[in-house]
């Protein structure tokens, strides 16, 4: 039980250099056993940074070390579904970046892939591990709010580099793939359902969404907005409304210190929130439920849902412009 977990990561992807493989070494129940990439210079800068691990030449050379137990997958979107099936053949849990796959039929397929193999998967949604998320899970559990009739959430930032994976279609790239998956998530963490009507509206750039804003209906009557881009001044900012009271939140994906605010009958209520680790509490959690033979916190039913709605607001996306 007090083995670490053994991580490999697949690419030298900038989240991994700068988020991910930071948090396993700072992580009581994990190492960074090994990383691959075909670039040999982003390797021996790597093992620069982080220290000493094994160098794979090739993301089939880590998944046939059997000195790795767990894989994290920061590929670019439309690579997800292949290598962590691959991982999941081959006997490794997997941590994947969101989305979790490009679509929900990818999904089905690699959900099914870690039953059959007997490992677990998880879509990295690593603002869950926030203090942030948890002092808004316990204003919806209080009842405060009351009946919830809105959600409005915003991610956007201004994208300062040229030619990233973010612009490629082919790649998966695209603002509802990139940061849009975030505020879906969170309506979904508040409403657990999946709506009975979407509308999109967005704004296309080399056949990716630089600017989208969704409207989702549920039965209930609640309707939810969600807003993302990269084409414009950075907005991080969620609200909850209900019968008896909103809660507003800013910067709700970060894990920095702040504040919400709960605003009722009673007033105005300051919520403070803690600074959290939201990377190193992701990796120990999933660390942890390999060691404990248990579930991660985020579950697959909840990241299929999601991904069932993403196929619907993807489909209007597509859809050629008029």
């Amino acid at each position: 039980m007090n083995k670490p977990i053994r991580w490999g990561v697949l690419g030298c992807a900038r989240i991994a250099r700068m988020q991910v493989i930071p948090a396993i070494l700072r992580t009581g129940n994990a190492n960074l056993q090994a990383v691959a990439s075909r670039d040999s210079s982003k390797l021996a800068e790597f093992k620069e940074v982080f220290g000493d691990f094994t160098a794979h030449a090739s993301y089939e050379a880590l998944l046939a070390d059997p000195a790795i137990d767990a894989v994290y997958v920061p590929l670019p979107n439309a690579l997800h579904c292949e290598w962590a099936m691959r991982a999941m053949r081959a006997g490794k849990h997997v941590l994947c970046e969101k989305p979790l796959a490009m679509n929900s039929h990818e999904a089905v397929e690699m959900i099914q892939t870690a039953r059959e193999c007997g490992v677990l998967l998880m879509e990295a949604f690593m603002y869950r591990y926030t203090d942030r998320t948890r002092q808004i899970a316990r204003v919806l559990e209080s009842g405060k709010l009351g009946k919830i009739k809105s959600i409005n959430s915003t991610f956007r930032f201004l994208l300062d580099r040229t030619n990233t994976i973010k612009e490629n279609p082919a790649l998966g790239g695209g603002a509802l793939y990139d940061v849009g998956c975030y505020p879906l998530n969170l309506i979904g963490l508040v409403t657990g359902a999946e709506p009975v009507s979407c509308l999109v509206e967005c704004d296309k750039v080399h056949g990716v969404d630089v600017n989208l804003s969704a409207i989702l209906r549920y039965e209930d009557g609640l309707i939810a907005t969600l807003h993302c881009g990269f084409n414009a001044f950075g907005r991080m900012h969620s609200e909850i409304i209900g019968t008896e009271g909103m809660l507003e939140s800013t910067d709700t994906f970060l894990d920095n210190a702040g504040e919400l605010i709960l605003h009722t009958q009673a007033g105005r209520e300051v919520i403070p929130v803690a600074a959290s680790d939201r990377y190193g509490a992701e990796i120990e959690d999933f660390s942890a439920a390999i060691l404990e033979k248990r579930a991660p916190m985020l579950s697959l039913d909840e990241s299929l849902r999601n991904m069932r709605i993403m196929d619907r607001l993807m489909a209007q996306v597509t859809e050629p412009q008029q």
